[in-house]
């Protein structure tokens, strides 16, 4: 494990901790004749081997809270979320795998860096002083339940998916629209008695272009 100097833990914290405020009320835009089967949806989307999202993060803690641009890529073995915000920070990226996690500055400087398979957890618990739950909202994102743990579904009366629970946390699901032929949330919430984390997807793509 290696740790580079003049890497404040609040700098981290910036690229997790950011707020985006959404006014109005989520309303489900229905659709005529359209009945999503979710589990082949889910199994669609499970397939992927790579997905791009772009769109704005943010975070509400007891210790406050910001907002932000977010690129996330997902590749079959690892992940880059890259962030820019209004800290005076400029752009963050985080990438991790199953060996290591490594957090890099605007000009691709190594700032922090863990290695092992637990990276990515010590990564973030030195750093933020709470746990972002990175691998689950992996695929939280996409309006699914992360495999692996214990999770419970909500739908609608009209069936939609609202939401589930899982591994603690309460995450809700609002404005499904079709990208690339698959029915993705548009809105994103999670939270816990720690945190918040709000996302607004504006692009979503399987695969990662060149």
């Amino acid at each position: 494990m290696t740790a580079a100097a003049g890497c404040p833990a609040v700098r981290l914290s910036c690229l997790l901790a950011l707020c985006v405020v959404m006014a109005g009320c989520a309303v489900q835009r229905s659709v005529p004749g359209t009945t999503i089967a979710w589990e082949t949806r889910r199994e669609a989307l499970l397939a992927l081997d790579a997905w791009e999202l772009r769109g704005r993060i943010g975070v509400k803690t007891e210790d406050g809270g910001g907002q932000g641009s977010l690129e996330w890529r997902q590749g079959p073995d690892d992940a880059r979320l890259r962030v820019s915000g209004p800290f005076g920070a400029g752009a963050w990226e985080l990438l991790w795998n199953e060996r290591e996690a490594v957090l890099r500055d605007g000009d691709g400087e190594v700032a922090v860096e863990y290695t092992g398979p637990d990276a990515l957890d010590r990564l973030l618990a030195a750093n933020v002083g709470w746990q972002f739950p990175a691998e689950q909202t992996r695929y939280w994102v996409l309006g699914l339940a992360a495999p692996g743990s214990d999770s419970r579904l909500n739908y609608s009366a009209d069936g939609w998916l609202q939401g589930l629970e899982q591994d603690g946390w309460q995450v809700a699901f609002a404005r499904f629209s079709e990208r690339s032929g698959y029915w993705m949330p548009r809105k994103i919430t999670v939270e816990n008695d720690m945190a918040r984390l709000r996302l607004v997807v504006d692009r979503w793509l399987p695969g990662i272009p060149d």
